[in-house]
């Protein structure tokens, strides 16, 4: 495990996934990031490449062979290398390889970056293609944030409020984790400030359609504890908890990629929200926390 620490936080990322585990407020003891209790979810924060959310039957075709990757890719399944470490900043890599290859057939670098600056943890990935051909992928992140935060006050007294503020609509999930192809309103969301309930959750993740949203704040007027997700850089932005169940946490996800619409096996470069990486460029993007 390794671990970022300043006056404020102490962070602790694992080689698996390049995982963060931990984000713990040092003056007051308590973690702000879920324990990933398996009861509800036995994740903390997976990094999720080179697709996000689940493939018609796990499969896609590519050259008249067809390839399967798991839901949300295989980024989280892998130990990564750790090139960089100090107090402040943990680099971690993963190389393609025949593993890697055998589910998904291009040569990439993924750079995972973690930077602890006061409150602050700033995530950055950089993906680099050195295949011949143009490389299609996704890239995001998937934080789970304990509600409530230090044991203080209950679930349905957060909100949630995107900035700017602005009426948002989100694709239909159904079936879960498939997108039907349709867009709604999100009712819930009045004026970019939702009151958390589980019930608004029941039927699975809310993906929202709207580019230009800078920041998510989880907070609560009962608890001075919360925190701001800068997810500016990123086009989608997920909310989920674990369905059928009042678990204690809420996912705020950047996205840079979609799950399938239902229906028939596709090829990657088809998808809607896919990155389409041209040959030795890479692309660089970031999220940050801000613990308050």
């Amino acid at each position: 495990m390794l671990k970022l620490e300043n006056d404020q936080l102490l962070v602790e990322v694992a080689a698996q996934g390049a995982e963060l585990q931990k984000i713990y407020h040092k003056k007051e003891k308590f973690d702000y990031l879920w324990d990933g209790n398996p009861d509800f979810w036995g994740s903390h924060a997976p990094n999720l490449f080179p697709i996000i959310g689940r493939l018609n039957e796990y499969k896609y075709n590519k050259d008249g062979q067809t390839y399967e990757l798991p839901q949300h890719g295989f980024a989280k399944d892998f130990e990564f290398e750790v090139a960089e470490s100090s107090a402040a900043k943990a680099v971690f890599v993963l190389k393609s390889n025949e593993e890697t290859q055998a589910m998904y057939p291009y040569d990439f670098t993924l750079t995972i970056t973690y930077s602890l600056e006061g409150p602050e943890l700033k995530v950055a990935y950089k993906v680099k293609n050195h295949s011949a051909e143009t490389m299609p992928f996704s890239i995001g992140g998937h934080p789970a944030f304990n509600i409530p935060m230090n044991g203080e006050g209950t679930y349905d007294d957060y909100t949630l409020t995107i900035d700017p503020k602005k009426e948002v609509s989100y694709f239909e999930i159904d079936p879960v984790p498939y997108r039907s192809g349709d867009k709604k309103p999100f009712k819930d969301m009045e004026n970019g400030i939702l009151k958390m309930n589980h019930e608004t959750f029941r039927d699975g993740l809310i993906i929202i359609d709207e580019p230009n949203i800078e920041t998510v704040t989880l907070a609560s007027p009962n608890n001075k504890h919360g925190v701001t997700v800068d997810v500016s850089e990123f086009p989608y932005l997920c909310l989920w908890t674990k369905e059928q169940m009042d678990a204690p946490f809420i996912c705020i996800e950047p996205f840079y990629g979609l799950p399938d619409v239902i229906g028939e096996v596709g090829t990657l470069e088809e998808k809607e929200g896919i990155i389409l990486l041209e040959a030795e460029e890479q692309k660089d993007v970031a999220f940050t926390i801000a613990t308050f």
